[in-house]
């Protein structure tokens, strides 16, 4: 097989991901018998939402449940999955994209149960990858024979093409907003990109450092009033994650509130929030596009037929 490769600035050589998967060239990709991973991407309009203390705190909630979870840091221009674990990391996704390893290879165990793919800040050809290279970097993850049963995404935010395709590759799209008017208005545009541009047709709404529940129901309503025509993307509610000072005070150690304040608001609202996760429900197929963990959907979808007939 010919690979095409493209140049990047620092004379490092990067794959054209169209056709193959990252890091690997085989002639027979491994299949497994896995059943199928719910892969969820948590994303927001803007920054400044709290989307990564969410996806890192969800991660170790639902390992601490006994889930086999995976975390992977998608904000690939600003990475700091890392940073805010405290984790030395000596191989990211940019070494996986220049074909240096494989996925495997960067994998990170974090506590039981719970495994981190770091990503790479500063690096250019990451923070612009385009759909073909998400779309090759999505692939990947059909080889990994790891036993899961959660994939959080950590996205950037915004409207580029490569938060598109992860939340397109995703069974769940989680939207982080917090009750400031830039917040709202950047999580409808996104919303609305994604569901005319990309088909996305799903979205659930979490609302981030609220003081009541009344607030955060108030605040999902003005992102729903935004859609009003039958068309629209289906829109669900989440829930929220109040504000809590024990949640900053984690962070600036380098901790999960679920484990350091375990019986704080926001530890406490985060746990909940991984028990509903636990009955939202999983994908039985694919869905014909380009997906996570595809191959897994399909033998899970091909088997449940052979025992029909």
């Amino acid at each position: 097989m010919v690979l095409n490769h493209k140049t990047a600035n620092r004379g490092e050589s990067f794959i054209q991901l169209s056709d193959v998967k990252l890091g690997q060239v085989k002639e027979t990709p491994v299949r497994t018998s896995q059943g199928p991973v719910q892969v969820i991407a948590i994303t927001s309009g803007k920054g400044g939402t709290g989307k990564t203390s969410i996806a890192v705190n969800l991660a170790q909630a639902l390992a601490n449940n006994g889930q086999q979870t995976l975390l992977l840091d998608a904000d690939l221009g600003m990475a700091n999955v890392d940073v805010m674990l405290g984790m030395a990391v000596t191989h990211t996704l940019a070494d996986v994209v220049s074909g240096k390893c494989q996925l495997e290879d960067i994998m990170i165990g974090f506590g039981s149960n719970l495994q981190v793919i770091p990503a790479a800040s500063g690096i250019k050809q990451l923070a612009e990858m385009g759909q073909q290279e998400c779309a090759g970097l999505v692939r990947a993850f059909s080889d990994l024979n790891q036993p899961l049963d959660y994939m959080l995404v950590d996205t950037a935010t915004g409207i580029s093409e490569s938060v598109a395709s992860f939340c397109r590759a995703a069974t769940e799209i989680l939207v982080v907003i917090c009750n400031e008017p830039t917040s709202i208005r950047d999580s409808v545009a996104q919303i609305e990109l994604f569901s005319s541009t990309y088909g996305v047709s799903r979205f659930r709404i979490l609302a981030n450092r609220v003081e009541t529940a009344y607030e955060a129901q108030d605040l999902f309503q003005r992102v729903t009033s935004q859609f009003t025509d039958n068309h629209n993307p289906q829109l669900s509610y989440a829930g929220y994650i109040p504000n809590d000072e024990n949640l900053r005070k984690a962070v600036a150690q380098h901790k999960v509130v679920v484990d350091a304040y375990p019986r704080s608001r926001a530890a406490m609202a985060i746990k909940n929030l991984a028990s509903r996760i636990a009955v939202w429900p999983h994908p039985d197929r694919a869905g014909g596009h380009i997906e996570f963990f595809v191959e897994r959907l399909i033998g899970y979808e091909n088997s449940k037929m052979e025992v029909v007939s």
